[in-house]
């Protein structure tokens, strides 16, 4: 069986893969020159590389945890203790557990506890992962309160989301929440990475891939489908026409819209109602650390990012020469003024954004410091967001998608990659039973 992979991120990588090791010739194509998608990365300092977007998997990954056996990199895999932190009331605050949560003096005593009950509802009693049609804000004022709300989950989901965040479901939340309490030990929550960055991911499965008799071409966009009879039997780059018994698409569903327009015009309609939001990180690297905390959710307002990862609060200093490793993360749609920053107004309010955040001018300790933006970084899951999701088994014959949306009602990871490229692999009829499937949520609909 010949089949054409569009796209060599996490989800065509795994294809790839998935597809070699059951004899299928394949051909993944990348419009980028080099493959990774979100997993890409750029070097910090001699031989000490790092994501553009920060990652981290989860100590009940089953589908990665497998990938990285078969592909001898288990022993690679480091997990360990991550804290969390809220930045509400000009003031940092341990998030770690009910204890935290108490203790909490952002809130008052009865908010405390209705955020805790809530949280926990939403956690761990079935049924929410299925409420489609209730506004996961509606459903706090109800009953986290008012308080609640206003102090965590509003400032949240509006990094997360921007204006859509009022449309966003119980179960997109739920599913967000379970997926992080499955890692957890009592109030210990490991995470788990990759040593030497998950480059050492998409390298592998280039070479095993290639190793099975499978071509990788970077710098190789698809321009459009080869349709004989209304059934795809290629793809047409700018150099030549590629042809296979199956296409499996694994980019955005607003990209792949534009590949079916002509062959079948509905089902580019129906792509096209996925929104996404795009994401900005930018990167420093300092002398010393920031804070204690791990990850640092920014509740306040007045921040151009709602998140602030020290990636050295997971990964040891020395592991990246002695550096201090922080992201600042924001959520935004294209046309948000923040897009179109320019890199160093961006970085100069930033720089005092961090001052008024941590009480001290964090120039004398900045090294060096990046800037990515990635226009695909999630879909908006709203309200009935289950009916948009496209199926493996696309309505154009011989069209398979691979694709973010399908991951809902969980949160997009490796992992959720992984197990989606199964699904559509599986769609074409190649058997991916021996693949195990841990508890993530990702695959249900479709």
């Amino acid at each position: 069986m010949d089949v054409v992979v569009i796209g060599a991120g996490a989800t065509g990588l795994a294809a790839g893969y998935l597809l070699s090791r059951k004899g299928a010739d394949v051909t993944i194509l990348e419009a980028s020159s080099r493959p990774g998608g979100l997993l890409s990365t750029f070097e910090v300092g001699k031989e000490h590389r790092l994501e553009y977007f920060y990652h981290h998997f989860f100590t009940h990954d089953a589908e990665i945890h497998w990938l990285l056996d078969e592909l001898g990199l288990s022993d690679r895999a480091i997990y360990r203790p991550a804290t969390m932190g809220i930045f509400r009331d000009a003031t940092i605050h341990p998030f770690n557990g009910p204890t935290d949560v108490l203790s909490f003096s952002a809130m008052s005593v009865r908010a405390r506890l209705r955020f805790g009950l809530s949280a926990s509802m939403l956690t761990y009693l079935p049924g929410f992962e299925d409420d489609e049609q209730t506004p996961a804000l509606e459903w706090f004022r109800r009953w986290a309160g008012e308080e609640a709300t206003e102090a965590i989950w509003e400032p949240m989901m509006d990094v997360k989301f921007g204006d859509a965040a009022d449309r966003i479901p119980v179960a997109w939340m739920a599913g967000r929440l379970r997926q992080r309490a499955r890692s957890r030990e009592g109030t210990e929550e490991k995470l788990g990475y990759l040593e030497g960055s998950l480059q050492v991911l998409v390298n592998r499965l280039v070479a095993v891939i290639q190793e099975e008799g499978g071509d990788l071409w970077c710098d190789t966009p698809v321009e459009q489908l080869a349709v004989e009879d209304e059934r795809v039997t290629g793809v047409v780059t700018p150099e030549e026409t590629i042809n296979a018994d199956a296409v499996l698409s694994t980019i955005p569903t607003s990209i792949l819209a534009c590949l079916v327009e002509e062959t079948d015009a509905e089902y580019a309609s129906s792509l096209r109602q996925i929104e996404y939001m795009g994401a900005i990180c930018t990167i420093l690297s300092l002398k010393e650390s920031l804070s204690p905390v791990y990850w640092l959710n920014v509740a306040d307002s007045g921040f151009s990012f709602g998140g602030v990862i020290e990636q050295t609060r997971l990964i040891p200093p020395d592991e990246y020469g002695g550096r201090h490793l922080v992201y600042l993360s924001r959520y935004v749609h294209a046309d948000h003024a923040l897009w179109e920053k320019r890199k160093d107004q961006l970085i100069a309010q930033q720089m005092s954004e961090l001052q008024r955040l941590f009480g001290r001018d964090i120039g004398p300790i900045l090294n060096n410091h990046w800037l990515f933006r990635g226009r695909f970084a999630a879909p908006i899951t709203g309200l009935g967001f289950s009916r948009l999701v496209p199926s493996y088994d696309s309505p154009v014959s011989g069209l398979f998608t691979a694709c973010m949306p399908q991951v809902y009602p969980d949160e997009r990871s490796t992992n959720n990659s992984i197990r989606i490229a199964a699904g559509a692999v599986d769609a074409m009829g190649i058997d991916t039973s021996f693949l195990p499937q841990g508890p993530s949520l990702a695959g249900r609909h479709g």
